[in-house]
């Protein structure tokens, strides 16, 4: 089922769906784009994994943020390259040699923060940066060892005039802010699970909360939030009707959508 939001701002139709934590798809054209597809079993996953062939068919473009397993899932990379056999993957470059164990390297871009890359006539991506961390003992940081070495990144994708950023796991830092003040962000995807004492404990480690999320949209001028991050893992998981509430408290100017998994939401 697909439902629709207009606006004048936008020049074609994309259709977005969400599969769970912090995956989504993306239909623009025939240009088809999954990010952060998470469909594997865990014993403390709450909701079950969609049906492979809602998920891994007809992949033009697999977007893998970080390493974590609920961004790149390790048992679903043959899969998608199985029955997506032209599927080219973007992710950060010290991820190379961890995906190449898995799928063929003349398919893989490795991309840190401020590439851009071109995906169809109708698509392009910039590479964002993001702070995360691989474990709760370290920093949080963007996982950098050296020159071009980020771990985490997020996607700012441009379909004709319509822009959806896709932060990835992130805090929200200086840098990020700086990254995206001259972008036009209409639609954001962003995490609201948040970061506390007794997560990081529990081995989870954080991204910002809700009221960093609204204040990310409004400061970024982002015309729609949508959620992300906050259904899948006992545990780890967030009230998605307090981004409405802290809009609401606040009086930002923001649309919040919380979508149903596997049901597209088409902007046009």
């Amino acid at each position: 089922m697909t439902v629709e939001a207009r606006s004048s701002s936008q020049s074609r139709p994309v259709d977005l769906t969400w599969i769970g934590q912090a995956g989504f798809a993306l239909l623009a054209g025939s240009t088809r784009i999954l990010i952060d597809p998470f469909v594997g079993e865990h014993e403390l996953r709450r909701v079950a994994p969609p049906p492979l062939e809602q998920v891994a068919c007809d992949v033009d473009w697999l977007l893998i943020t970080h390493e974590h397993m609920d961004h790149l899932d390790p048992a679903f990379l043959p899969v998608v390259v199985e029955r997506s056999p032209g599927v080219q993957i973007v992710l950060p470059s010290p991820l190379v040699e961890t995906v190449t164990q898995l799928s063929s390297c003349d398919r893989l871009h490795p991309v840190q923060p401020g590439d851009k890359l071109r995906l169809s006539d109708d698509a392009s991506l910039e590479v964002m940066p993001a702070c995360h961390a691989v474990d709760v003992g370290e920093a949080y940081g963007d996982g950098s060892t050296g020159e071009r070495t980020a771990r985490f990144v997020g996607y700012l994708l441009q379909f004709g005039k319509l822009s959806v950023y896709h932060s990835g796991d992130t805090l929200v830092t200086t840098e990020l802010l700086e990254h995206l003040a001259s972008r036009t962000v209409d639609v954001a995807l962003l995490p609201i699970n948040g970061r506390d004492y007794f997560r990081e404990r529990a081995g989870l480690v954080g991204n910002m909360g809700v009221r960093e999320a609204v204040g990310l949209a409004v400061q970024i001028g982002a015309r729609t939030l949508v959620p992300m991050h906050w259904d899948l893992f006992e545990g780890n998981t967030e009230r998605p009707g307090a981004v409405l509430d802290e809009v609401v408290a606040t009086g930002a100017d923001l649309h919040v959508l919380t979508l149903a998994r596997m049901r597209s939401y088409r902007f046009a």
